[in-house]
Formats: C-alpha cells, structure tokens, sequence
C-alpha cells in the first residue's frame, strides 16, 4: 500500500480568492458552453481530463471555503 504525501496548502486570503476565482471561470468555459461546452460522448478520449479539472476543482473549493469562505 502506497502512503499518500500531502501538504498543508498556506495561501494568503488574496491568494485563495484569486485561484478560486481562476477555477471557477475555468470551469465555467469549459461546462457552460462559452465555447460551446462539452459533450463528454463526443470527446469520450478526454473525458477523463474534464473528470480531474472538476476534482481539482472541488477538492480546492472545499478547501477554500473551509480556510476563507463566508462565515
């Protein structure tokens, strides 16, 4: 079994804002259909990019609105 290596992730509150910020539109383009969207049958090679740009996604926000969000 393979440990895991992590690291705490200590951004400065304008920092974080400014990745989430950077996420969020990113996923936006690519899941809203700025460009046009998506259609994970039609690009079934690189769905599994989307799958981990959207678990990127989710891990950092859940990070960040533990760390910075709203109280």
């Amino acid at each position: 079994m393979t440990k895991k290596k992590t690291k705490a992730l200590e951004l400065a509150p304008e920092q974080a804002t400014a990745l989430m910020v950077m996420l969020e539109s990113e996923v936006e383009t690519i899941f809203n259909g700025a460009y046009g969207g998506i259609d994970p049958i039609a690009e079934w090679e690189h769905v599994d990019l989307y799958a981990y740009r959207l678990l990127a996604y989710q891990t950092y926000k859940q990070w960040y609105m533990e760390n910075h969000g709203d109280d």
